[in-house]
C-alpha cells in the first residue's frame, strides 16, 4: 500500500564542509557516498557547494519524480550544461517540447526498424572478432567499446556516401565521451576556469562533431534515397500536425541519439556481463547451452533473440548491478510535496539507479550476481529497477540498446569462450563518468573447439 508523504523519512546528509558542502565527497567517491545515504532517509538533502540537492532513496518517491512530468522537469545538476553542449534533442529538451520531439523521433526506434539493424550488429561483431587470436589476451572493455561505437555509427548512418564522415564522427565521439563528464561537472561546480586548455580542446572537438553531423545530413538530403538507418527515419518523420523536423531539430536529435548510442553504456554492459559470466562458471555454462540450442550454427536474428531468455536475464541483472545512468536529475517546475517537504520551483532532485538497485530490502543479497531473480518477472517493488529511467522520459533507445547487447553477447559466446585473470572476485570497480563504465578488464579469448 502506498504511504502518505508524511510517512517517508527525511534527513540531511551528514558530513557537509563549510562552503563545499558534500561536493568533495561527490567528486572523490560518489558511489560509496550515494550508497551511504539510503540508511539516512527516504529523501536526503545534500549540498553541492551552497546549493541543495535532494536525493531520492525510496522507490515510491522515485516513481513520483520520474512519472510526474508536470511537477518535475528535466534539469538539475549538469543537465543545463548537457543542453548547452548537445542542444535540445530528445534527451535534453525540456518537458514543454519533449512530447512533440518524442512523437517525431519514436518511429526511428520502432521494433521493426531495430530488427533490421540486427544483421548490421552481427556483421560488426564478425568483422571485429576476426582480428582476435585464440589465447592472446586483450582488454575486453576496449574491445566492446570499439564494437559498440562502430555498431552505433553503422546503425545511425548506413549509407556508403558517409564513409568519410563516419570516421570523423567516430574519432570525435571517442574524445567527447572521454571528456564530457569532467566538462559538465566542472561547469556545474563553477570551476571550469581552472582547466582552460582541456575546455578549449573539448569545445574544438565538439565543433568538429557538429560540423560532421551537418555534412552527413546534407549528404543524405542530396541523395534523396531512403536508407535503412535511423537518420533516414528522422529525416522522413512528421509530427501530429504533419510537420517535419526543422534542420536544427534533426541536427540536435542526431547528436543526442548518436552520442547516447555510442557512449560507454552498452559497451560497459557487454564487458561486465562477460566478466560476471567468467566469475560464475555454472551460469556461464547454462548461457552457453542456451545460445547453442537457440542459434545452432546460424547468426542471431529477431526470432532467436526473443528466445534467449536466460541470456536476457543475464543482461538485466548486469544492468541492475551496473546501470548505464548512475544519476537521473530533475528540476522542480511547480511547488510539490515530496516526503513531507514542500520543494519550491528550481529545486534539484536526483534519483540514483545504482543506489536504488543495491538496497538489500529491495533486492535481497544485492551484491550477488543472480540472473535467476528475473525468472518470475521484474524483481523488487514498482519503481525500484530503473536502469533506463521511467515515465515519459524513459530512455527512448532502451529497446535498441537491449537488442544490441543481446546480439553482441550471443554472437561472441556462440564462437568464443573468454576467461579472465585470476584476481579475486569483486576486485573490479566501476569508473564514474557521465555513465557508469567498466574498468579495463583483461580477458583471453579461446575459439570454441567445434569452430576451430
Amino acid at each position: 500500500m502506498s504511504r502518505t508523504q508524511s510517512d517517508f523519512r527525511f534527513a540531511h546528509a551528514p558530513g557537509a564542509l563549510p562552503g563545499l558542502g558534500h561536493a568533495l565527497r561527490v567528486w572523490k567517491a560518489p558511489l560509496p557516498f550515494l550508497r551511504s545515504l539510503s540508511d539516512q532517509g527516504d529523501l536526503v538533502r545534500v549540498r553541492l557547494g551552497r546549493k541543495p540537492v535532494y536525493l531520492v532513496c525510496h522507490p515510491e518517491l522515485a516513481d513520483q519524480v520520474l512519472r510526474d512530468s508536470r511537477a518535475f522537469d528535466t534539469g538539475g545538476p549538469g543537465k543545463d550544461e548537457m543542453r548547452a553542449l548537445f542542444g535540445n534533442g530528445i534527451l535534453t529538451c525540456p518537458n514543454a517540447t519533449h512530447k512533440r520531439v518524442r512523437r517525431v523521433v519514436q518511429p526511428a526506434l520502432q521494433r521493426d526498424r531495430i530488427a533490421r539493424c540486427i544483421s548490421t550488429m552481427v556483421a560488426t561483431v564478425d568483422a571485429m572478432t576476426s582480428a582476435w587470436r585464440s589465447g592472446a589476451p586483450f582488454d575486453v572493455t576496449r574491445e566492446m567499446t570499439d564494437m559498440a561505437a562502430t555498431t552505433g555509427v553503422r546503425v545511425m548512418f548506413s549509407a556508403q556516401i558517409t564513409e568519410h564522415y563516419r570516421d570523423e564522427v567516430d574519432a570525435c565521439l571517442k574524445e567527447i565521451n572521454q571528456g564530457v563528464y569532467d566538462e559538465v561537472l566542472t561547469s556545474a561546480l563553477g570551476v571550469r576556469w581552472l582547466f582552460p586548455h582541456r575546455t578549449r580542446r573539448f569545445h574544438r572537438t565538439l565543433a568538429r562533431y557538429r560540423q560532421a553531423v551537418d555534412e552527413v545530413i546534407r549528404a543524405y538530403r542530396r541523395s534523396g534515397t531512403e536508407h535503412a538507418d535511423i537518420l533516414s527515419a528522422l529525416l522522413a518523420a512528421h509530427d501530429d500536425a504533419d510537420e517535419p523536423m526543422s534542420e536544427n531539430e534533426v541536427r540536435e536529435n542526431v547528436i543526442n541519439m548518436f552520442t547516447a548510442a555510442t557512449a560507454a553504456g552498452p559497451a560497459s554492459t557487454m564487458a561486465w556481463a562477460l566478466h560476471l559470466l567468467d566469475r560464475h562458471p555454472d551460469i556461464a555454462r547454462r548461457v552457453q547451452h542456451e545460445i547453442d540450442s537457440v542459434l545452432g550454427s546460424g547468426p542471431p536474428n529477431e526470432a532467436a533473440v526473443e528466445r534467449l531468455e536466460l541470456t536476457r536475464q543475464v543482461v538485466l541483472e548486469t544492468l541492475r548491478l551496473y546501470p548505464h545512468g548512475w544519476l537521473i536529475t530533475r528540476c522542480v517546475a511547480t511547488p510539490v510535496e515530496l516526503a513531507g517537504q514542500i520543494l519550491p520551483p528550481g529545486t534539484s532532485v536526483v534519483v540514483s539507479p545504482y543506489q536504488m538497485h543495491r538496497q538489500p530490502h529491495l533486492f535481497p543479497d544485492p551484491e550477488r550476481f543472480d540472473p535467476d531473480r528475473w525468472t518470475q518477472g521484474t524483481p523488487g517493488p514498482r519503481g525500484a529497477y530503473i536502469p533506463f529511467g521511467n515515465g515519459s522520459r524513459q530512455c527512448p533507445g532502451k529497446n535498441l540498446a537491449l537488442t544490441e547487447i543481446l546480439v553482441v553477447l550471443a554472437r561472441v559466446l556462440q564462437n568464443w569462450t573468454l576467461t579472465g585473470q585470476a584476481e579475486p572476485p569483486g576486485l573490479a570497480a566501476p569508473r564514474v563518468d557521465m555513465m557508469l563504465e567498466a574498468p579495463p578488464l583483461v580477458m583471453t579469448p579461446h575459439l570454441r573447439g567445434s569452430r576451430s
